[in-house]
C-alpha cells in the first residue's frame, strides 16, 4: 500500500468514527494517529518533530483554560449570575430570557463552550420545571447562542483557537472582526426563537416565585471566588496584549492556572478530574493526522481546486462561508478546521486576500449549530435534554430548528464578508 493510500485509508477510518461511531472517539483518533508514528511512513513523523506535527500552543490554551474554568465553576460563580440575572428582570419572562442568553453568550466569548453548556443547563431546566413549560426550546436557544457566543472571541470556541493558532490572527482582531457579526446572530435567533417561548404573560405567577430565590447561596467560596476572578481578568489582559508583551496565549493561561493552583494551595493531581483529557488527547490524534495529509500533499490538491478563484475573490470568499457551513455539521468544528486551516493558509499564500479566514470563521462557527455532530456542546446539550425529560430529541427535528436560525444568520454573515472586503 503506498503512502498517499495508507494516509487517507486512516483519514477516513478516523472521520467515519467521528461521525457514526459509538465509544471513545478520542482513544480512536489518537491511537490511529500513533499508528502513523509507529509504522513511520511519513517523513518526520518522529518523536522528535512533535512540536511540528502537534500544535501544543493551541493544546496548552485548552489546558489552561480547563484549570481556570474548573475554579470558577466550584465557586458557585456562574450559578450566582444566573439567579441574578433572574432578579434582574423583574419576573418578566422574555426579558429573562434575553439576559440569561447574554449571559451564555458571554461566558462563551471568553470560557469553554461544553463548560457553558454544563453550567447553564441545570438553571434552564429549574426555570422551565418551575413554569410547567417545555425545557427543549431553552436548551436549543442555549445551544445556539453558545455557539453564536463563542464565536465572537479567539478563545470562545475550539475551532477559532485552531485557526488563531494557524493565521496568527490575534485576540484583538477577533474580537473586532466576529464581534459584529456574532450579535448580528445574536439578535436574528432571539427574535426567531421567541416563537417558540411562552409569553410573559402565561407565566407571570410563576415567575414572581423564581425571582425569590437567593442568590448568595450559590457562592460556596467567596474568598477563592475574589482570587479566581482577578486571576482570569489577569489572562484576558494578557490575551488582548499578548502581541504587544510577546508571549503566547498556552503561555498566559497556563500561567494562571498555575498561579490559581498556588493561591489555593492545590496540585495539579487535585484539579486532574476536572480538565478533558479526552478533548485534548482527541485534538493530538486529529493534528497528528492533519500533518500526514499534509505531508502527502491531500492539502496542496484541495487548494489547488480553488486557486483559479484569485481572480473572482468575493465568489471564493461566499463559496467558503457556505462551504464551511455545510461540512462542520457532518464533520463536527475541530477536525473540519484542521483540515481547512492549511488549505486557507495555503490559499493566501498564492494571491488570496487574508479575510478569507473570516469567511471560513463565520461560516463554521453558525454552521456549527446545524446538527447535534457540528460541536461537542450540542451533543451534550441533547444528552441532557433527553435526561431531564426522559425522551431523546430527534436528529431531523433539531436540524430542522438549527436551519431556521441559521440559515438567516448565514445569509447575514455572507453579507458581512462582502462588506469585509469592499469597505
Amino acid at each position: 500500500m503506498n503512502q498517499l493510500a495508507f494516509v487517507l485509508l486512516i483519514t477516513v477510518l478516523a472521520y467515519y468514527y467521528i461521525i457514526f461511531g459509538k465509544g471513545n472517539k478520542a482513544v480512536i483518533v489518537f491511537g490511529l494517529g500513533l499508528v502513523l508514528f509507529t509504522t513511520k511512513i511519513i517523513e518526520g513523523m518522529e518523536p522528535s518533530n512533535l512540536s511540528h506535527i502537534v500544535d501544543f500552543n493551541t493544546l496548552g490554551l485548552l489546558f489552561g483554560m480547563m484549570i481556570v474554568v474548573s475554579f470558577m465553576r466550584k465557586t458557585g460563580f456562574f450559578q450566582y449570575s444566573a439567579i441574578k440575572v433572574v432578579k434582574l428582570s423583574k419576573a418578566r419572562f422574555w426579558r429573562m430570557t434575553v439576559l440569561l442568553m447574554v449571559l451564555v453568550a458571554l461566558t462563551s466569548a471568553f470560557l469553554d463552550n461544553l463548560i457553558t453548556i454544563i453550567l447553564v443547563s441545570p438553571m434552564l431546566f429549574l426555570i422551565s420545571d418551575n413554569l410547567g413549560m417545555d425545557a427543549a426550546p431553552l436548551i436549543l436557544l442555549a445551544i445556539f447562542i453558545d455557539n453564536i457566543g463563542g464565536m465572537s472571541t479567539l478563545i470562545g470556541s475550539p475551532l477559532n483557537i485552531v485557526l488563531g493558532s494557524t493565521s496568527g490572527l490575534s485576540f484583538g482582531q477577533f474580537l473586532v472582526t466576529m464581534g459584529p457579526i456574532a450579535i448580528v446572530a445574536f439578535v436574528i435567533t432571539l427574535l426567531i426563537m421567541k416563537r417558540s417561548l411562552p409569553s410573559s404573560r402565561d407565566v407571570a405567577d410563576k415567575m414572581k416565585i423564581l425571582s425569590e430565590m437567593e442568590a448568595s447561596r450559590a457562592i460556596t467560596d467567596r474568598s477563592l471566588l475574589m482570587k479566581t476572578l482577578y486571576v482570569f481578568m489577569a489572562v484576558l489582559v494578557g490575551f488582548a496584549l499578548h502581541k504587544v508583551i510577546e508571549v503566547e496565549l498556552s503561555v498566559m493561561a497556563m500561567l494562571g492556572a498555575v498561579v490559581l493552583l498556588v493561591l489555593s494551595k492545590r496540585s495539579f493531581e487535585s484539579i486532574a478530574e476536572d480538565i478533558d483529557w479526552d478533548t485534548l488527547f482527541f485534538y493530538g490524534g486529529l493534528y497528528m493526522i492533519s500533518y500526514a495529509l499534509e505531508h502527502v500533499g491531500v492539502i496542496n490538491f484541495i487548494a489547488g481546486i480553488f486557486e483559479p478563484l484569485v481572480e473572482h475573490q468575493l465568489i471564493m470568499f461566499l463559496i467558503m462561508v457556505w462551504l464551511s457551513a455545510m461540512v462542520v455539521p457532518l464533520l463536527s468544528a475541530v477536525p473540519a478546521t484542521l483540515i481547512f486551516a492549511p488549505i486557507i493558509q495555503k490559499l493566501i499564500s498564492t494571491g488570496f486576500d487574508v479575510n478569507l479566514w473570516w469567511a471560513y470563521a463565520i461560516g463554521a462557527n453558525l454552521g456549527s449549530s446545524l446538527s447535534p455532530l457540528g460541536a461537542l456542546q450540542n451533543l451534550v446539550g441533547l444528552n441532557l435534554l433527553a435526561k431531564q425529560t426522559g425522551k431523546e430529541y430527534p436528529f431531523m427535528r433539531y436540524v430542522k430548528e438549527a436551519a431556521r436560525v441559521c440559515i438567516p444568520s448565514l445569509i447575514a454573515g455572507s453579507v458581512y464578508i462582502i462588506w469585509l472586503y469592499v469597505r
